[in-house]
């Protein structure tokens, strides 16, 4: 009996020596902790807390541009131009200088949205009502091909509130987003569907896509709101942006170089609207 006494005490010495009775509470207390940050947010929806800071938009600029029914915006392979793509199948460049224009290529297609992939300069140009993504491939973006197809849109006949969203994310993945339910798709360009989440939570729609490689973050825009916003890559919320003054906001790309935000508007007589960021 007193060598079995004597076991358990050494036992429980040891086991005080080493701290491990405060090993689990301390890790469950940070865990705790972590979760209740994440949990209080930013007052603007951030899921983010106070340690992320997020853009401040500033003054604008609205500019009139010959690109019919615009609908995408993207930046050029040298970050010179703009690319801009519309309902009434024309892609033009945009001098964000003087915003004289000039076409590339036409196709009876319903043009939507634009997205540059920058491994290759290769655009991707989301179609609605055919629910599908061209590749125009570079330098001279005058052949394309169908590279994805939006099955769910397509069955379900989406119509003209299908994919109006394209954003290059990385490797061999694309977001396609659609105005209906504010879906938001993974593709990979050999057409394989990867995931889908909806935006549905702060968005009525997806109008325009942009993703930011900086922050790791999706900018999505939305005519129906009149808001855009930043969310994560898998749809948490981090910031609004009002832009009730805009009639019909489509398309959004973001120009960290000159340090702003271009926002496509289309309706009969076209804008281009340049937001002053600080990132």
């Amino acid at each position: 009996m007193k060598l079995i006494f004597n076991f358990c005490l050494v036992v429980m010495l040891l086991a005080s020596a080493c701290g491990s009775t405060d090993i689990v509470p301390d890790f469950e207390d940070k865990v705790a902790a972590e979760e209740k940050e994440e949990e209080a947010g930013n007052e603007d929806g951030s899921d983010q807390g106070t340690t992320v800071k997020m853009p401040v938009m500033g003054a604008y600029k609205r500019y009139s541009v010959n690109v019919e029914e615009i609908s995408g915006i993207c930046l050029n392979k040298d970050k010179t131009a703009l690319l801009a793509c519309g309902d009434q199948g024309v892609l033009k460049e945009i001098n964000p200088n003087d915003m004289s224009v000039k076409t590339i290529w036409t196709r009876d297609a319903d043009m939507e949205a634009i997205a540059l992939d920058p491994r290759t300069n290769d655009l991707y140009i989301g179609i609605e009502y055919s629910q599908k993504v061209y590749k125009l491939a570079a330098p001279d973006y005058q052949k394309h091909s169908s590279i994805i197809y939006v099955q769910e849109a397509i069955d379900n006949e989406y119509n003209n509130s299908g994919v109006e969203g394209i954003a290059y994310w990385k490797d061999d993945l694309v977001f396609v987003g659609t105005q209906w339910g504010a879906n938001l798709w993974v593709y990979k360009l050999d057409g394989t569907k990867v995931s889908k989440i909806s935006l549905s939570g702060f968005a009525d729609e997806i109008a325009g896509l942009d993703y930011d490689p900086v922050g790791d973050w999706l900018w999505v825009v939305d005519s129906n709101y009149k808001k855009f916003y930043i969310c994560t890559t898998a749809g948490k919320l981090l910031a609004t942006y009002d832009v009730s003054f805009i009639s019909n906001a489509e398309s959004i790309c973001v120009d960290r170089d000159r340090n702003c935000v271009w926002i496509g508007s289309d309706e009969s007589s076209p804008k281009i609207y340049k937001f002053e960021f600080q990132f």
